[in-house]
Parts: structure tokens; C-alpha cells; sequence
């Protein structure tokens, strides 16, 4: 298989057609008029976003279920998995107060 990669980006697997599904659930690149990202579930993609952090967020079906796709050679590390690669927690309001109850990640 060949691959991808320039200076500043991680080496990228070649392009798969969109007949064929990744074996992985993760983030992809995916071609238009898909993407240029979005994650797949092991069963369908994702809702597609603007970057890797916002696919791995999205949590509806993407409109376009047929795209070419690829991957990273290597895997990407995960994100924090209290905060989701946020940073922060949000707990919700106060109640008494109406105040917004965020708070920095301990685990970040």
C-alpha cells in the first residue's frame, strides 16, 4: 500500500473506495462530497466535520454514507477519555445561582 505524507503531517494510508468499510472504528479523512472528516462507528459514519477532534465529537449519521476514505498509518492518540479532548467538564447549571458549572479537566 502506498502512502501519503509531507513534513508536518502524519503518513496517511492510500485511499479505499467508498465500497469498502474501514475495519477500525476511529477518525478518517474522507473525500467529497463527504468530510473532510468523520468517524466511523463500526457500522455507519458519523456526521462529518471540520477537523479530527470534531468528528470524533459527532454523534449523528453523516448525510453521505458512501465516500473514499483513508486513515492514518499509525493510530492517532485518543483523547482524554473524562473530558473527550475538551479540556474541560461541564457539569451543568447551578441551580440556585444560574451559574455555569465548568471546570478545567484534571486528567488533561
Amino acid at each position: 500500500m502506498r502512502t501519503t505524507t509531507a513534513i508536518d503531517k502524519p503518513k496517511r494510508t492510500a485511499w479505499f473506495d467508498d465500497g469498502t468499510a474501514p475495519a477500525r472504528p476511529g477518525v478518517y479523512e474522507r473525500r467529497a462530497p463527504a468530510g473532510p472528516y468523520a468517524c466511523w462507528d463500526g457500522r455507519r459514519w458519523r456526521d462529518d466535520a471540520g477537523s479530527v477532534a470534531a468528528a470524533a465529537l459527532r454523534e449523528e449519521s453523516s448525510a453521505v454514507q458512501r465516500a473514499a476514505w483513508r486513515g492514518l498509518v499509525e493510530a492517532a492518540p485518543a483523547p482524554c477519555p473524562t473530558c473527550r479532548g475538551h479540556t474541560v467538564i461541564d457539569r451543568g447549571v447551578d441551580l440556585d445561582s444560574g451559574a455555569d458549572l465548568i471546570a478545567e479537566c484534571p486528567d488533561c
